[in-house]
């Protein structure tokens, strides 16, 4: 068999296979490509053009930690900008929901999971690292932004996947985050569990890194790695939805991350496919 055509192969029972929703959560649609899950946005959906303008999110596991890549047009420290507050228009934190429920029950529970890695950007908590106990807060109204996500989609912005594959319509991401105020850092309160440690684009790459596989290249990639340990989570058998905002509510970007076991099985299944298919070559 062709390497294109198997990649195809996987790449389609990957995608069939992984559409399984759960309660309050939209289908698990990342797509998978050596070992890490992509949710790729609309390249289209940047409001306020290309510096504002998210492409993908990617996030790798192994047994002790969690890799989280983005791309995009928007610089780790942000843009100029004179009306905003601090004059810099930048990334919001990075949320993890692990309790099968939408981001604002989640949040207004304060059972969220959160990342600051911009150090320049208006996050409740005074340092970068992971966080617990999370309740996401607005800073739009601060960076110039858009009042509420029901204003960023009226505004012209109805792409699909504008909210990246996971999050594919408008429906889903109302359904997800709700139509009011984009909450899109930590608030204040939140409990700090460990560092984080940021990784260049060469860095990420070394991991196996690929956004240019999707076509989905900014002209900024950056990331970072977690200690998983520090999520408390004991099994380390878990799936999560992991969501993101610019600090203006410009763009933003979702990704549903199937359990290890899950992604484990999908592989496996695929490969199963790729036997009986040569198995049926060779038999014909």
């Amino acid at each position: 068999m062709k390497t294109s055509t198997l990649k195809k192969l996987i790449g389609t029972t990957v995608a069939s296979l992984s559409l399984i929703s759960v309660s309050g959560l939209p289908a698990v649609a990342g797509q998978l490509h050596n070992g890490w899950n992509y949710g790729i946005d609309s390249f289209a959906d940047g409001s306020g053009g290309e510096a504002y303008n998210i492409k993908g999110i990617a996030i790798k596991e192994t047994s002790d930690s969690i890799f989280v890549a983005l791309t995009g047009g928007t610089p780790l420290a942000g843009v100029s900008h004179n009306n905003a507050v601090d004059k810099n228009i930048g990334w919001g934190d990075l949320f993890l929901n692990f309790t099968g429920k939408n981001f604002t029950t989640a949040s207004n529970q304060k059972k969220l999971f959160g990342v600051r890695f911009a150090e320049t950007n208006d996050s409740g908590v005074a340092t970068t690292g992971l966080y617990g106990n999370v309740k996401g807060v607005s800073v739009t109204g601060d960076n110039y932004g858009h009042s509420s996500l029901k204003h960023y989609y009226d505004a012209g912005w109805n792409q699909a996947n504008t909210q990246g594959t996971d999050i594919a319509t408008k429906a889903d991401a109302y359904n997800y985050f709700g139509e009011g105020k984009i909450l899109n850092v930590i608030d204040s309160g939140a409990t700090k569990l460990g560092d984080i440690q940021s990784l260049s684009a060469a860095a990420l790459n070394s991991q196996g890194l690929n956004f240019g596989f999707f076509d989905a290249s900014g002209t900024e990639t950056f990331g970072f790695s977690l200690n998983k340990a520090n999520l408390g989570l004991a099994d380390g058998n878990y799936d999560y939805m992991a969501s993101l905002f610019l600090e203006c509510g410009n763009d933003g970007v979702a990704l549903s991350v199937p359990e290890p076991g899950s992604i484990a099985g999908l592989a496996l299944v695929g490969l199963t496919l790729i036997g009986g298919s040569r198995l049926s070559k060779r038999q014909s």
